[in-house]
C-alpha cells in the first residue's frame, strides 16, 4: 500500500506523461506541480516507486514513465473523470439523435463521433442478433424451393436468412405461420425462440401444416449461421499521431489487429457482465495489443446489454476524458435505441 505522498507523485507522473509523452524527472515535477516537497524528496520517492514497479526508466532518459502497473493504480484510485464541455455535450446529443434513421447510421455515426472526441481509434460493436428481441417476422417465398424470413428486432436489426422449404407450402400457410409466430414470440430474445418451439409449441404448430416441424429448425439454423459480429471502426490512422507508434513494426501490428474483428470483439467485451472495461498494455491477452490500452462500455435497453463501444490507443491514454465521453455516448445510444424499440 503506497502512502499519500507516493500516490501524489505517481498521479503527477502519469498526468504529465499523458500530456507530454516525455519521461518525467523530479526537477520538472517540482517546478510544474505544487507538491510541497523538494526535488530531492521527489527523487527518493520516485526511486521507491520504480523499485515497486509503478514507474520505469527508459534507457535513453534520466526521467521516468509509468508502467502498466502504475497506470492500473492510477485508473483504479487516482484518476479524475474529465467532464466534457457543455457545448460538446450538446453536439454529441443533437448530432447522434439527428443521425438516427436506421441502426447502421447510428452505429457508424457513433463511431465517428467517438473518434472525433477522443482522438483515438473507435470501435462500435453492433447488437448481437441472438440477444435482440423479436419485433416481427415476415415469410416470403422466393421460388419453389426457397423461403426468405425477414426478422425485425427491437434494436432495428433486420436479418434475412434464406432456406429451403417443401414446394407444397402455400402462401396462406406461410401467412398463418408468420402470424402465429408474431403472436407467440414478439418481444422474446431470438436465442430463446427455438427452445420454446421445441419444448412447448409442437402441438400448436402442427395445426398449420405437417411440414412446419421441418421449416422452423431450418429457419433458425440459417439465422444462427449469419454473422453475429459487425464492427464499425473510425480513426484507425489516429494511432500515427502518437510518438509511441512511430516505429513501423508497432504501427503495422496495430493495423493488422484492426482487421481481425473476432479478436477485437473479444477484447472490448466483458464476459463477466461489467458495463465498463479497461484493459491496459500487458493485461491484454492478444500480443499485438500489449502496447495499447482499451476502454469500452456497454449500451443497453431495459437493462439488457445489446453491444459495446470503445476506444483503443496507446497506454499513455487520457483515461478520464475517454471514460466521460464513453459514458455519454453509451447513455445516448441506449436512449435512442429505447425510443425506437
Amino acid at each position: 500500500m503506497l502512502n499519500d505522498r507516493k500516490l501524489m507523485i505517481l498521479q503527477a507522473i502519469v498526468r504529465d506523461y499523458i500530456e507530454s509523452a516525455e519521461p518525467v524527472g523530479s526537477r520538472s515535477l517540482s517546478k510544474k506541480y505544487d507538491l510541497g516537497i523538494s526535488p530531492a524528496t521527489i527523487r527518493n520517492e520516485m526511486a521507491d516507486l520504480e523499485e515497486l514497479g509503478y514507474i520505469l526508466q527508459p534507457h535513453t532518459s534520466a526521467g521516468r514513465v509509468p508502467s502498466d502497473k502504475g497506470y492500473r493504480l492510477y485508473v483504479d484510485q487516482l484518476m479524475e473523470i474529465k467532464q466534457t464541455a457543455d457545448k460538446n455535450r450538446v453536439k454529441i446529443k443533437t448530432e447522434l439523435l439527428r443521425q438516427y434513421n436506421e441502426l447502421e447510421q447510428l452505429l457508424q455515426y457513433t463511431s465517428r463521433l467517438l473518434s472525433e472526441f477522443t482522438s483515438y481509434t473507435s470501435i462500435v460493436l453492433a447488437p448481437q442478433v441472438k440477444k435482440s428481441r423479436l419485433k416481427q417476422i415476415k415469410l416470403t417465398r422466393i421460388d419453389d424451393a426457397h423461403l426468405l424470413a425477414i426478422f425485425v428486432t427491437n434494436t432495428g436489426l433486420i436479418q434475412n436468412p434464406v432456406f429451403r422449404v417443401p414446394p407444397n407450402l402455400t402462401g396462406d400457410d406461410l401467412e398463418k405461420i408468420a402470424n402465429f409466430l408474431n403472436q407467440k414470440f414478439a418481444g422474446m430474445p431470438l436465442e430463446e425462440i427455438e427452445t420454446q418451439l421445441v419444448q412447448t409449441l409442437q402441438t400448436e404448430l402442427a395445426q398449420f401444416h405437417s411440414t412446419v416441424h421441418d421449416i422452423m429448425p431450418e429457419m433458425f439454423r440459417a439465422l444462427e449461421q449469419m454473422s453475429d459480429i459487425s464492427l464499425y471502426l473510425s480513426g484507425t490512422t489516429n494511432i500515427f499521431n502518437f510518438p509511441e507508434f512511430s516505429d513501423l513494426t508497432r504501427a503495422k501490428d496495430f493495423l493488422t489487429l484492426m482487421e481481425e474483428k473476432q479478436v477485437i470483439s473479444r477484447m472490448i467485451t466483458d464476459p463477466g457482465g461489467g458495463q465498463l472495461k479497461i484493459t491496459i498494455g500487458s493485461e491484454n491477452q492478444v500480443q499485438r495489443a500489449r502496447e495499447c490500452s482499451i476502454v469500452s462500455a456497454t449500451y443497453q435497453v431495459d437493462d439488457q446489454t445489446l453491444g459495446w463501444l470503445g476506444v483503443i490507443g496507446p497506454t499513455r491514454m487520457d483515461y478520464g476524458h475517454v471514460i466521460d465521453v464513453l459514458d455519454q455516448m453509451s447513455r445516448l445510444m441506449s436512449q435512442a435505441l429505447k425510443d425506437k424499440s
